[in-house]
């Protein structure tokens, strides 16, 4: 009787198991943590297309930023940081890392300004010029500048208006 409540037992975990295996595969697409990210197609702001899903595969920061937004500017210099630190690193569910800025910015201008000012013309740039009323800002609800990191699947790991989060995150998935 005893051996078969092990049985039971361990059919019942290791279906529980398989199912959440095959759950992660299949990712609800929405914006909380563990949820496939929203798709984004559009151009940067060198006339490039763009599309989201061409960076699975890799770790990816979605770094909503404005130039006119002193915590996203000082998150800049921390992101060419966080570049250099994990750039070429093989991470658990993703090799690489690539940052992606989308500007919150109505105004050509100032977000090249910042662009140059801030040591990020290496990044990718996406920009509407539509500020939070823009497509991305509106699929992703974005109501002031935040990161978004994305694993390999193209699933949200960590949400941060700064960067700790997504550093300590990082820091976690390179050392598995």
């Amino acid at each position: 009787m005893k051996e078969l409540k092990i049985i039971l037992a361990t059919v019942f975990v290791g279906v529980t198991f398989l199912s959440f295996i095959d759950d992660r595969n299949n990712a609800e697409v929405g914006l909380d943590i563990g949820n496939e990210a929203p798709a984004i197609k559009t151009q940067t702001i060198d006339g490039a297309n763009f599309d989201l899903g061409d960076f699975k595969g890799k770790m990816v920061i979605l770094n909503f930023w404005a130039s006119y937004h002193a915590q996203s500017r000082m998150n800049n210099y921390q992101l060419t940081q966080i570049n250099q630190q994990f750039n070429d690193v093989s991470f658990q569910n993703g090799e690489d890392l690539v940052i992606i800025n989308i500007s919150l910015d109505r105004f050509k201008s100032p977000m090249n300004l910042a662009i140059h000012q801030d040591e990020i013309v290496d990044f990718m740039h996406i920009c509407d010029y539509s500020g939070k009323e823009g497509n991305i800002a509106q699929k992703y609800h974005i109501n002031e500048p935040v990161n978004i990191l994305l694993d390999g699947e193209g699933r949200i790991l960590a949400k941060d208006t700064g960067l700790s989060k997504i550093e300590k995150s990082l820091n976690f998935l390179a050392a598995i």
